[in-house]
């Protein structure tokens, strides 16, 4: 029986991956590296920027001196002075019962902030779990294994909501039953495939059909 559902943030409730890829791919440019953004959605969607960073480090595509502390928090910024809703987030959260906690790689305080602006907060409880708070953020499961051990709920218990590749190995990783939604403006042609090959074991287009899957839960 499920009795808690996990919800990713960038992707399932707001529509800042594209945003991202916007900010992140000009900012990345500017450092030059080459890169565009169908390439940065494709290679790096779902990865924190401190991950991305260090993989282009040790690519040998960024400076190995380059300050992760100064510049994470810009692209933050940057990202959070444009958050914005998925279309239908407000109607697929009101028509829930069941608890539900966010489970994402972006930092805790750009969640509660992305929550409070989108008039969500209530929905949640104060439940976040960040990839801040544990050594490794997806791909890497520790965060929905963490997300377990706080909520004191087994494997069986959890419902995951992912839309991109590297959530969705955190949450199989961890052993846990993974939607895959596809409403966001960063999903392209095959992304659903992408999905079905890192173990989702269901598709969603977009928060009525979400709303209704989670119906039969």
């Amino acid at each position: 029986m499920i009795k808690h559902i996990l919800f990713d943030c960038d992707g399932v409730l707001i529509d800042t991956e594209i945003v991202a890829a916007e900010v992140v791919t000009n900012w990345l440019n500017s450092e030059n590296v080459t890169i565009d953004i169908e390439e940065f959605i494709r290679e790096y969607t779902g990865k924190t920027f401190s991950d991305i960073i260090n993989i282009l480090k040790d690519k040998g595509s960024l400076n190995a001196d380059l300050d992760l502390s100064l510049v994470v928090p810009e692209l933050d910024r940057m990202i959070r002075d444009n958050q914005r809703p998925i279309d239908g987030v407000w109607n697929m959260l009101d028509s829930l019962i069941t608890p539900r906690s966010v489970v994402s790689n972006s930092a805790k305080d750009y969640v509660e902030l992305a929550l409070e602006k989108l008039e969500i907060t209530h929905h949640f409880e104060g439940r976040i779990y960040s990839a801040e708070m544990v050594a490794k953020g997806k791909p890497d499961p520790a965060v929905y294994l963490l997300a377990l051990e706080k909520l004191s709920l087994t494997k069986d218990e959890v419902l995951v909501v992912e839309d991109s590749v590297a959530g969705v190995v955190a949450s199989k990783a961890a052993g846990l039953k993974t939607i895959g939604y596809l409403g966001g403006s960063h999903v392209r042609k095959g992304h659903g495939s992408q999905l079905l090959m890192a173990g989702v074991d269901a598709l969603v287009n977009d928060h009525a059909a979400l709303t209704h899957h989670l119906s039969e839960y």
